[in-house]
């Protein structure tokens, strides 16, 4: 698959918004995407309880199972409350810091299903003292979100927003500049269409080198392929999936973050390094599979195949849950990803499909 098939593909899933929670639309588009990739074999796309979107391919005697994760769901808020003069005030759903959201413009979806325009607010440097520029500390909780309305009563009934509505971040998607570069993407909710758009191009690449003639994995082994929900409020999705169906391994796709600024605590990541071998996330409570990570790294020295290592301080993800809270054997692999949980976020699609090109590389040396 080249450049431009991946553009096309994280351009489709990005035209639907997917706060934790609200996966559905964004899983639809996905679906479409998997069935073409296995359109030629009777395989189907299922969902289950928490709207996990997966396939499952049959090894030839298969006495074992392995699945790739990647989550569909993004950061965003909810509406916590409407104030008497038409301002909002906004909980988290996922992490991120108050710092970079004063005057981020934000997208609220109302009752009738349409995105409302809204502004968080915050004092402008025209009104802000020398001594609070620098050391006043930011705390979403009292922030306010401006959408032009001047009463509570005209929030909820001319904007139709009430308690409890979901709010994305909003901004653009697609190459950073086209004009100069085919390869570097920017854009809301990188964390974790990237992943996801890698999950799509393996599958096509399990299609097409993978399967017999009847749709059966050439490896003894069960390949779960799932786009996890929930992701960024604790990894609820995967963590459902892996325990109810019996996962032997667990490679998940997530993001690498690139934060080689000062005051960061980080493993020197860059931006076109290579796909990214985790070995430990949330300030070493969470540590992958010694002996996974290890093959991962034979089979990209082995093929030539650019990559790096990285220790996540301040970052959970799918892998981890499933290592630590279930036991399953899992590997981690990050896409690097620049100015990760902001807007924009930055990558590549060459590491799009190097990760996807690596998980693939790992499956056919299973025996």
């Amino acid at each position: 698959m080249d450049k431009k098939e991946i553009l096309q593909i994280i351009n489709s899933l990005a035209s639907v918004r997917a706060p934790s929670g609200m996966e559905k639309e964004r899983g639809l588009i996905y679906k479409k995407e998997i069935i073409k990739s296995f359109s030629k074999y009777n395989i189907s796309v299922n969902t289950d309880a928490l709207q996990n979107f997966y396939v499952k391919l049959k090894g030839i005697n298969a006495k074992k199972d392995v699945a790739i994760l990647a989550h569909i769901d993004e950061i965003g808020g909810t509406i916590r409350r409407i104030k008497k003069n038409g301002y909002l005030e906004f909980s988290r759903r996922g992490g991120y810091e108050g710092r970079w959201l004063v005057s981020r413009t934000i997208q609220i979806l109302n009752k009738d299903g349409k995105w409302i325009n809204g502004v968080i607010g915050g004092r402008s440097t025209h009104s802000t003292p020398e001594k609070l520029r620098s050391k006043e500390k930011i705390d979403p909780l009292e922030m306010k979100i401006y959408i032009g309305a001047k009463s509570r009563d005209e929030v909820i009934n001319k904007y139709g927003i009430h308690v409890g509505s979901p709010l994305v971040f909003k901004g653009e998607f697609g190459l950073f500049n086209p004009d100069q570069d085919d390869n570097i993407i920017a854009g809301y909710s990188m964390d974790n269409l990237a992943a996801l758009t890698s999950l799509i191009v393996l599958s096509e690449r399990i299609s097409t080198k993978l399967l017999t003639d009847y749709g059966s994995c050439k490896i003894p082994y069960n390949i779960h392929i799932v786009a996890t929900s929930r992701e960024e409020i604790g990894t609820e999705g995967a963590h459902h999936y892996t325990r109810v169906n019996n996962i032997d391994q667990v490679i998940a796709i997530d993001i690498a973050p690139v934060a080689d600024f000062s005051g960061s605590v980080n493993s020197g990541i860059k931006l076109d390094g290579g796909p990214v071998i985790v070995w430990q996330e949330r300030r070493g409570s969470g540590v992958m599979d010694y002996d996974f990570c290890r093959s991962l790294i034979k089979i990209a020295e082995k093929n030539a195949l650019d990559y790096q290592n990285g220790v996540f301080e301040f970052y959970g993800s799918d892998a981890g849950k499933s290592q630590k809270w279930l036991g399953i054997s899992s590997a981690l692999i990050g896409i690097p990803v620049l100015f990760s949980h902001n807007v924009p976020e930055i990558s590549t699609l060459n590491a799009i499909k190097n990760t996807a090109e690596l998980i693939y590389l790992y499956l056919k040396s299973l025996k």
